[in-house]
């Protein structure tokens, strides 16, 4: 396998992937596996047919979205043996660029109501986002053509719903030729300007505005904005020797869809984005790979995505999370955490295995019922000392020695392990993480009473929000209060109010 390892990263890949490779085993996030309802997908079946029809196979995928196969099992057969990290070229405009925590320059917020204004239909008004976004493009437009080139993309990403498309559509081409219509108007000028004032700032020698002024007219007169519907029932193409091709890298194009834009399609030259594509629940994969305007081809300083404050904030949480996963990938970390905000999922539920997922999900206290009167004299010299503290701040290396050496009678009640992977990975997300200990000593409280935490450590430990709080009570082990008449440091552990870990047994 080593070999094999060493020969695949050898080949020269420019774009920010996981290479993932599978012995014996194929990727679940593209097979399907429909596991918790008893079913096998086409795909998944067709594979396990080749894997089965020779002595040794080796599945090898690229993706960038590897949460469904991370949290496959090894008794499912398709776990990985391994996955690598591609880091991208220097010119890649990816997640850090689109979606930093602090807006950049390049991304304008649109108004919540635009998605519903759309589908109420009606008059086909353009809102004032969308009609942002279609002059913020059209300057790309004439920026490109008078500079000699004639391709441009803008994508519009709002919804699955093939009618919702459809009334973009028809929206997006009214507006067009009501500005065809309009060029001579005052209204007309002063919104053109306004976003060539805007794109100025990020690109100050952008061509002086009459200049853009007049590409834009002459684009709008000769129609030379195509706009284009891209979803399972309707599809526009441009080359009439290939009926079956849609090339994007011709003219200036319009790009109206759902899942189709989300699924390997290709935009070169793509500027502008509008994105409003809303989910009571969000999948991290799936989401993901909505973020068509990253790219080795777009020019920097003119890229603009228009997309509303909540969808920003989604993206930019989900970014954060890529970039923790990325760490741990480069570690080479065995037990790897999946990271996400509490109302994200990482990947489709009929994908992994929910028998043996873990999930903990933060704000919870997690404590050992099983507890063993194990290391107590070591546990006593390292922490006694803050017995006399309300609670104390400590670095994340202090709790993962404590965690080291208390023990449940099974993992399954308390699994140590899984907590320290949590912590770390939450490290890799937070480099300067600080962690909350609790410590109560001479406690003589009774076996089975749940957390055993008192109400005020209880109150106490809920009032911090963002860090990892560990309690540690030194419980007396009283025989008549059902323990074995030895002295227990028995954990309680509670995360981040908002995040959620998955992994998997």
């Amino acid at each position: 396998m080593s070999r094999w390892k060493n020969h695949l990263l050898s080949t020269n890949v420019c774009k920010g992937l996981f290479l993932v490779i599978f012995d014996d085993e194929a990727d679940a996030a593209s097979l399907n596996t429909l596991i918790n309802r008893y079913r096998v997908s086409t795909i998944n079946k067709r594979l396990s047919e080749i894997k089965s029809s020779a002595a040794s196979t080796i599945y090898v995928e690229v993706t960038a979205t590897p949460q469904a196969i991370i949290l496959q099992t090894s008794l499912s057969g398709w776990r990985p043996q391994f996955v690598y990290y591609f880091k991208p070229g220097a010119n890649y405009l990816g997640g850090n660029y689109f979606y930093p925590r602090t807006k950049s320059l390049n991304t304008i917020f649109t108004p919540d109501y635009e998605l519903d204004s759309i589908k109420q239909g009606g008059d086909k008004i353009c809102p004032i986002g969308l009609s942002k976004s279609i002059f913020s493009f059209l300057i790309n437009c004439a920026h490109k053509k008078i500079n000699g080139q004639n391709n441009c993309n803008f994508m519009i990403h709002p919804s699955i719903s093939i009618s919702v498309h459809n009334l973009f559509v028809a929206t997006v081409q009214d507006h067009l030729d009501l500005l065809q219509r309009s060029t001579e108007e005052k209204i007309f000028d002063k919104k053109l300007c306004e976003e060539w004032k805007d794109l100025q700032q990020t690109k100050p020698d952008l061509e002086d505005y009459e200049d853009i002024k007049e590409s834009v007219i002459e684009i709008l007169d000769n129609k030379e904005v195509m706009v284009i519907p891209l979803n399972s029932k309707s599809f526009v193409c441009r080359d009439p020797n290939n009926p079956d091709a849609l090339d994007l890298s011709k003219g200036f194009n319009i790009v109206v869809g759902g899942n189709t834009l989300g699924r390997g399609i290709t935009f070169p030259n793509l500027q502008t984005v509008y994105y409003c594509r809303t989910s009571k629940t969000p999948q991290a994969d799936t989401f993901w790979q909505h973020s068509r305007i990253f790219g080795y081809d777009r020019e920097k300083q003119i890229v603009r995505m228009f997309i509303p404050q909540g969808l920003y904030k989604l993206f930019s949480d989900l970014n954060a999370s890529n970039e923790m996963l990325i760490k741990q990938v480069e570690e080479n970390l065995e037990n790897i955490q999946l990271i996400f905000p509490s109302n994200i999922r990482p990947t489709r539920k009929n994908v992994v295995d929910n028998k043996y997922l873990n999930l903990i999900h933060g704000g919870v206290n997690l404590f050992a019922e099983t507890p063993l009167s194990i290391n107590v004299e070591t546990i006593n010299e390292i922490i006694e000392q803050y017995a006399s503290e309300k609670n104390i701040d400590v670095e994340p290396e202090l709790i993962i020695r404590l965690l080291n050496l208390v023990k449940s009678e099974t993992l399954e009640d308390f699994n140590t392990n899984k907590y320290i992977a949590c912590i770390q990975g939450l490290k890799m997300k937070k480099p300067q993480l600080k962690c909350k200990l609790i410590v109560r000593i001479d406690r003589d409280v009774a076996k089975g009473t749940g957390t055993l935490l008192s109400p005020n450590d209880r109150v106490l430990g809920d009032s911090f929000k963002k860090e990892v709080v560990l309690t540690m009570y030194r419980v007396i082990g009283s025989k008549d209060k059902g323990w074995d008449g030895h002295p227990l440091w028995i954990p309680n552990i509670k995360f981040p109010d908002d995040c959620c870990f998955y992994n998997v047994d």
